[in-house]
């Protein structure tokens, strides 16, 4: 029997489809040599929303992920607030938030019998966790989409903005896609509030752990289908 978020043999032919179109069309400019630009003024980190849900996400996000998953989360918010500037995009400042704070809380777990796809299964925990805190189901099942679809090889503009940067902010900082649409300097101001000293090899670890315990999601169809090399090529650690 298929467990939820598990892809049958079409879905994942689609997938790789997909996934291959993407690439081909950013591969120009993952190949570019980064810009060098002189930095001008520093930009502060944007400010967190100030509730005590976000807080509490973000200590959880600290108990829950290792170092580098969680600097990784930061940056995705960050990431995400940028894009949201560039694409003219009006997320909710919270629902955006959680997402990107607990996006990969299901990421390394253990085998689960009834959820095959870990952001499925990172979707359904961060959706208990923020109506466990008293949220509403609507800012729930906005975080539960968002987190769900990360992983999509298009942006899944149709499930509303907070999925579409979280998806497009995750992208651009594990392979580096749309790293072009941002300011290099913005992104090296990034970079210093949360480094991604060692990110790259954990993140591939985790995915091939991935592809083992579930490898008929999402993640292990992308992985097989040639991510260790748009990881390898991201513009972001050259």
């Amino acid at each position: 029997m298929r467990r939820e978020g598990e892809l049958g043999r079409l879905q994942q032919i689609r997938t790789v489809s997909a996934a291959s179109a993407v690439q081909t069309l950013a591969l120009p400019q993952l190949l570019r040599r980064p810009r060098r630009t002189g930095r001008g003024a520093s930009r502060a980190a944007p400010v967190p929303p100030d509730s005590r849900l976000c807080r509490s996400a973000l200590e959880e996000a600290t108990e829950v992920l290792t170092p580098a998953l969680l600097a990784h989360s930061l940056r995705c918010w960050e990431f995400g607030t940028a894009l949201a500037v560039s694409d003219g995009l009006a997320p909710d400042p919270e629902a955006l938030y959680l997402a990107c704070v607990l996006h990969d809380v299901g990421l390394g777990a253990s085998d689960d019998s009834s959820t095959g796809c870990f952001a499925l299964l990172g979707a359904h925990r961060a959706r208990a966790f923020v109506i466990g805190r008293g949220a509403t189901a609507e800012l729930g099942e906005c975080v539960h989409t968002a987190i769900a679809r990360h992983m999509d090889p298009r942006t899944p503009r149709e499930c509303g903005p907070e999925a579409a940067l979280l998806h497009d902010a995750a992208h651009l900082d594990v392979v580096g896609m749309r790293a072009h649409h941002l300011d290099p300097g913005h992104i090296a101001d990034i970079h210093a509030r949360h480094g991604r000293d060692g990110f790259g090899s954990e993140f591939a670890a985790a995915m091939r752990h991935e592809a083992r315990v579930r490898p008929r999601s999402t993640a292990a169809t992308l992985w097989r289908a040639g991510m260790p090399i748009a990881i390898a090529l991201n513009p972001l650690d050259r």
